[in-house]
């Protein structure tokens, strides 16, 4: 047998004698895995919610293209906070319409400070809120999926274009504090400012 295997491994060469399928191992997050990275940019802005009814307040102003890998929040304060409906992220350019991000129907009703709003989904689906009353975990919307949902927006040309939150409320006012986190990348001369 150590004959011909020697010939085999001879005239093959060692992987063809064996027949050893060559797999190589997946790594995830590795160095040529672009969708696994971080971003690159981290940016924040601590907002206030005020007001009664429908309400908008602006986070972030787009300069030209952004790809958004991870949009989430932390509820700072929730002084005054039971009543807080119709809640989401979106596009809005300056004296247009808006451009959903997420489904304009989240509750943020009560929820403890501490607590994440996390777009885990596509624009018409609610944003997740993990409420920091109890444990939770939040998981991939799909299999295969990161647990946040990247997305690209673009400024309206000309026109000012902002990331905002919007909701409701029959509080007069509401008061509470969002810290609202954006990890991206400008697409080519793209930016993201704080407002």
């Amino acid at each position: 047998m150590g004959e011909t295997l020697s010939k085999n491994v001879a005239r093959k060469g060692c992987l063809e004698a064996f027949e050893i399928p060559m797999v190589l191992p997946t790594v995830q997050n590795a160095v040529h895995d672009f969708l696994e990275r971080t971003a690159g940019k981290q940016i924040s802005n601590l907002i206030s919610l005020g007001g009664t009814g429908a309400q908008s307040v602006n986070i972030f102003q787009i300069t030209g293209s952004v790809y958004i890998a991870r949009l989430f929040a932390i509820v700072r304060d929730t002084t005054l906070m039971t009543n807080c409906t119709g809640a989401s992220f979106d596009l809005f350019p300056a004296g247009g319409a808006a451009v959903q991000i997420s489904k304009n129907d989240g509750v943020l009703s009560g929820i403890a400070v501490g607590s994440i709003i996390t777009k885990v989904g596509l624009a018409v689906d609610t944003f997740t809120v993990s409420d920091a009353v109890g444990a939770v975990v939040t998981e991939q919307g799909w299999a295969g999926s990161d647990v946040f949902n990247a997305f690209i927006v673009t400024q309206k040309v000309g026109i000012d274009t902002f990331v905002r939150l919007t909701y409701s409320t029959t509080h007069n006012p509401i008061v509470a504090q969002i810290e609202v986190y954006c990890e991206y990348r400008g697409v080519g001369e793209g930016d993201l400012v704080a407002v």
